[in-house]
């Protein structure tokens, strides 16, 4: 399966910033990070869907505290994320 983020999920994911740790510190964690989401994807499918109605038709994981909102293309070969954010985020 291929995963694509949107612009929006990709901004979110770009401001995930550290006041403990630096710049340098913090691009591991992101590279974990994406890992993880991949495998929680490719585990839960389509398992948990969105319970907000704008939403509707897509998904919705939580991974290191970070809300994920994707959704999958008609032959299920890719996978778009669609949303990213912390959980203590406003939308």
């Amino acid at each position: 399966m291929q995963i694509r983020w949107t612009e929006q999920a990709l901004e979110g994911f770009n401001n995930i910033r550290s006041e403990h740790f630096t710049f340098e510190e913090t691009m591991p964690y992101k590279k974990v990070l994406v890992g993880r989401i991949q495998e929680k994807i490719t585990t839960l499918g389509t398992s948990m869907s969105t319970d907000k109605s704008e939403w509707k038709g897509s998904y919705k994981l939580i991974v290191d505290r970070y809300i994920v909102y994707y959704s999958f293309s008609k032959n299920r070969k890719i996978c778009y994320i669609e949303y990213f954010k912390h959980f203590r985020q406003h939308r």
